[in-house]
């Protein structure tokens, strides 16, 4: 008799983490690209938006994921707070 082994790498980019965080109740552990992907869109959030707006936010400012992390809870939170950054 024999097995067949299924064998998942999932990479996590800040932005997902951010946005895993936002959206606390999304358990994408086991589908993490496909329920992302779908949170995201019933949630209307541009994925390539995010992204930029994540990297620019970690590599323009002195912040790091854990400070987004407190400091937003949506798209446009992160939009304001680079706004106002000086």
């Amino acid at each position: 008799m024999s097995q067949n082994t299924v064998n998942t790498t999932v990479s996590i980019k800040p932005a997902d983490a951010l946005f895993l965080s936002w959206a606390t109740g999304t358990n994408a552990s086991g589908l993490f690209r496909e329920a992302v992907a779908e949170q995201m869109m019933y949630r209307d959030i541009d994925r390539d938006e995010l992204s930029t707006l994540t990297e620019e936010a970690l590599t323009e400012t002195s912040r790091d994921l854990d400070d987004l992390l407190e400091q937003t809870s949506s798209i446009e939170d992160l939009n304001t707070l680079l706004e106002t950054d000086p």
